[in-house]
């Protein structure tokens, strides 16, 4: 028996070597077989460490096996650059700003182009010169209004649907009152749905700016959109008397429908659609000059940080809105500053062709003055607030600034136009030399646009989740201002006399000087006590869903896992002596040595295969027995 426990004890001690051999056809020395033995043993060590260790150590110090110098620390990656604020290449940009602007042209156009032709509209429809002149201001109202049902649903909705839809709204009514009999219901009708149709674009194009250009260059982008309702007062009694002179005049609408007719159709296929929280910014439209002509586009981002979701179209949400105390303050000075110069606007060709005894062409040309000053005034300010801002970001310890920081130059503006409304009422009054009536007619437009591009810019950064919104709340004001003015600017005149008529306006313009130097000061406050209030506002609203069960569904949370301090090790490898062979035997790494629980393991695996080795052997030698 004796004898037997011997035999025993010299297969357990070299068990190892013979279960790494009984799959290998060769023969290997002593010097081999302990080789391979101390190379099988370190792999299945290294093994169990990568299955019990999923993060390294960071004490340890990556060694190089052949040399044993310490490996150099490799620098970590740049961070990655975010997305640019839109994917669209420049000249993608500046065609739909061209589109924007020329669509924006065709509101004020139509309303302008209007006014050459009403004596004639007068005596083909039989109606008194009040009653042509509420055909002016029916339109000019629902200017103002329209804006703020278009503006709800484009930051909600989109933008092209709402330009197509307004274009076939606008060419319609256009065609029926070229073509329809002459009536005085008929007029009143259409020129409100023209009025309807073509005011979508002041908004949504403010809107489209605001999602096309960051905010530091933005301004300037502002200035260039801005031009077409600028300058579609100016050129409009223009073309309407050189069509008037020369054909019917039914042909002013043929040829609004014409234009309206262009625009539509490069909506349909140049325009792509660009509001941030349903294409973001613009990455997936392709490099080409033409997009699909579908009229809806489906939401495919959703990124609620970058591009957060805006409130749901609702009317009752614009009194919300109108809480906000700088909006408000920004909408009233446009207001009163576009009432202001208005009352230039409307008297501008009376009395260049009753004082001054200009003709009908010479009147049309003299608008060729305030036109210009529109144009200048707001491609300078847009480029001066965006140098200036960029200035500033420069300054700023974190590269931030506040909105506010435009408002400042907005003093310049609003001084320049005051002392052009000042000055070119008592030059009418005391019958000074038209030059000088052009030149202060010049400094009114200039300070008012300059203004008007600076508001237009704040507007879009305050909230930049509906921007069209905020812009139409101002374009309401602007465009009631207007219609007011050309009320009451007349009786104003006949009571007052031409200076101080326009003393009075002038002085009006302070209030919008207060309520600037007023947002200079407590508009970041403001701004922080409604952001604080939205925030309240949330935690309110997720406490209440909490309390009551009703948790919207989001997306499943990942599986917990449990994670000990040495997970448990992977399945043993037993490396085949076939393959392992011909590899030199290396001392264990450092790391297997600073690491005691993996020797335990090696060791309990090991032990575990040796006892199972025994039990078969003693059955065996049963067997034999």
């Amino acid at each position: 028996m004796n004898n037997l426990e011997k035999d025993l004890e010299k297969e357990i001690a070299v068990l190892p070597q013979t279960i790494i051999q009984e799959d290998s056809s060769s023969t290997l020395d002593d010097s081999d077989k302990a080789s391979s033995t101390d190379f099988t043993n370190k792999k299945n060590a290294e093994i169990l460490i990568k299955s019990s260790s999923p993060e390294p150590d960071p004490t340890s110090t990556i060694m190089n096996e052949k040399t044993g110098i310490p490996a150099a620390e490799v620098p970590p990656a740049d961070p990655p650059k975010p997305p640019p604020y839109t994917a669209f290449p420049l000249w993608r940009k500046r065609l739909i700003l061209g589109l924007v602007t020329a669509a924006g042209f065709l509101g004020p156009l139509s309303g302008s182009i209007y006014l050459p032709v009403l004596q004639v509209i007068k005596k083909e429809f039989s109606i008194s010169t009040t009653v042509a002149n509420t055909t002016i201001a029916v339109f000019m109202i629902v200017f103002a209004f329209a804006p703020l049902l278009w503006a709800s649903w484009a930051d909600f909705g989109g933008r092209k649907f709402l330009y197509i839809v307004s274009l076939i709204i606008y060419i319609a009514s256009c065609i029926c009152l070229a073509a329809l009999p002459a009536h005085t219901a008929v007029i009143f009708v259409f020129r409100i749905v023209q009025a309807f149709g073509a005011s979508s674009v002041q908004s949504l194009g403010a809107g489209t700016v605001a999602d096309l250009v960051e905010p530091k260059n933005r301004a300037s982008a502002i200035a260039v959109f801005m031009l077409g309702p600028q300058l579609g007062p100016v050129v409009g009694p223009i073309l309407g008397g050189a069509i008037a002179a020369n054909d019917d005049w039914r042909w002013i609408f043929g040829f609004l429908a014409i234009i309206g007719a262009v625009i539509l159709l490069m909506f349909i296929f140049m325009l792509p659609e660009t509001l941030r929280y349903l294409v973001g910014n613009g990455a997936i439209y392709e490099n080409k000059l033409f997009v699909h002509p579908h009229l809806r586009q489906k939401k495919i981002v959703f990124d609620d940080k970058r591009f957060p979701k805006p409130p749901k179209p609702s009317l009752i949400g614009y009194l919300r809105i109108m809480r906000y105390i700088p909006v408000t303050l920004v909408s009233i000075n446009a207001g009163l500053l576009f009432a202001t110069y208005y009352g230039i606007a409307v008297t501008y060709s009376k009395y260049l062709s009753s004082q001054y005894h200009f003709s009908t062409t010479e009147v049309g040309l003299g608008y060729i003055v305030p036109g210009v000053s529109l144009a200048s005034g707001s491609l300078i300010s847009g480029r001066v607030s965006d140098k200036i801002r960029k200035r500033m970001v420069a300054n700023s310890p974190d590269g931030k600034i506040i909105p506010e920081h435009r408002l400042p130059i907005q003093i310049f503006g609003i001084l320049i136009s005051m002392a052009g409304i000042l000055c070119y009422g008592w030059m009418i009054d005391k019958h000074v030399h038209v030059v000088s009536v052009m030149a202060f007619s010049f400094m009114a437009g200039f300070g008012m646009t300059w203004v008007f591009v600076i508001n237009t810019t704040y507007l879009t950064e305050c909230a930049p989740a509906m921007p069209a919104s905020l812009v139409a709340i101002a374009s309401f004001f602007r465009n009631s201002g207007a219609a007011i003015s050309s009320v009451i600017i007349e009786p104003l005149i006949s009571k007052m006399g031409v200076g101080w008529c326009f003393t009075g306006l002038a002085f009006i313009d302070f209030f919008g000087l207060a309520m600037v130097l007023a947002l200079i000061k407590f508009g970041p406050k403001w701004r922080h006590n409604l952001e604080q209030k939205k925030l309240r506002a949330k935690e309110a609203a997720a406490a209440k869903a909490a309390a009551t069960g009703n948790i919207p569904a989001g997306p499943a949370a990942p599986a917990v896992q449990q994670v000990s301090e040495i997970p448990p090790p992977a399945p043993a490898v037993i490396v085949p002596l076939s393959v392992t062979e011909s590899l030199p035997a290396k001392p264990a790494s450092p790391e297997i040595q600073k690491k005691p629980e993996v020797k335990e393991l090696t060791s309990t695996a090991n032990d575990s295969l040796v006892q199972s080795s025994v039990h078969d052997s003693k059955v065996e030698q049963q067997r034999q027995l």
